[in-house]
């Protein structure tokens, strides 16, 4: 059986995918292990190849798995989370997605750790990462802005995909409000422009060209508008408001002070509160307590 001894090897590791058994200090040929004579191929009592010729699968380096590379992301995110510098919703299991999905893409563990965002539990990119993305990939982008209104063109070669977004149909969409009143995101001016921005690429990604994305699932900025309404929808038709016989009766003390509350708390105002029957009021609480 042919070997390599692991002195041989160079100091910054094995280069070759095939040598990767190790047994008693030698890095031996998968190769090798496949031509050896079934006699030599030893047997324990239990009927399975010997120890030797097994290889624990955190020790070895695969296309879609490096042990190396794992354990390093591993230190780095915890480094990363105890230096106080990433707020406290990151922990080292983020870090490590975080990471591991830039290493994916072809990003720098920092660049990896502050291009993307979790958006309840969804992983998502950054607009100004994506752009970067976009560009990498061979695209050139060009926008149009207008009042209230984004339209992009993607171009490259001899491939052209435009698309417009507008401050209307994101409204429609349900993006813009929170609790009935505007998200500062949405505020006129640079936030609102850069968010139509991101909208309108997010559309053409997802249609076209969904590869740009990798590992994330969106823009950033794009998510933190759509992934909540999705989890809404969701709440809702699991929160049937059980109807009783005092439904159409009008609204009670108890929530009208609750909704009161309610309001005050969320900065929302309440019109007609004591037009209300008791069966809207129920709904009205239900709904802000799922947001």
């Amino acid at each position: 059986m042919s070997d390599t001894n692991i002195q041989d090897l160079e100091p910054k590791g094995v280069q070759n995918d095939e040598l990767h058994a190790v047994e008693n200090g030698r890095v031996v040929s998968t190769e090798a292990v496949k031509e050896m004579p079934v006699k030599e191929l030893q047997l324990n009592n239990s009927g399975k190849p010997h120890e030797k010729y097994m290889v624990d699968a955190r020790e070895t380096r695969t296309n879609y798995f490096d042990p190396v590379v794992w354990q390093q992301m591993k230190g780095m995110a915890e480094v990363f989370k105890n230096s106080g510098a990433l707020g406290s919703s990151e922990n080292a299991s983020t870090l490590v997605m975080k990471i591991q999905a830039g290493y994916e893409m072809g990003m720098k563990p920092i660049e990896s750790v502050k291009s993307f965002y979790f958006v309840n539990g969804v992983l998502n990119i950054f607009g100004a990462a994506v752009v970067r993305r976009l560009r990498e990939h061979g695209w050139r982008i060009e926008y149009k802005d207008e009042e209230n209104k984004c339209a992009a063109t993607i171009t490259k070669g001899d491939e052209i995909y435009s698309d417009t977004l507008t401050f209307d149909e994101a409204k429609q969409s349900g993006w813009v409000e929170s609790y009935g009143k505007l998200k500062p995101g949405w505020m006129p001016g640079a936030n609102r422009k850069l968010k139509l921005r991101y909208g309108v690429i997010s559309m053409l990604i997802k249609t076209y060209i969904p590869e740009v994305l990798g590992s994330a699932v969106d823009i950033a900025e794009v998510a933190m508008d759509t992934v909540p309404l999705f989890e809404q929808s969701n709440n809702e038709k699991n929160s049937e408001i059980v109807s009783n016989s005092h439904d159409e009766d009008p609204i009670t003390d108890s929530q009208r002070k609750t909704i009161l509350a309610l309001a005050a708390k969320h900065e929302i105002k309440v019109d007609n509160i004591d037009s209300m029957s008791q069966k809207t009021a129920r709904a009205w609480i239900a709904g802000i307590n799922q947001k």
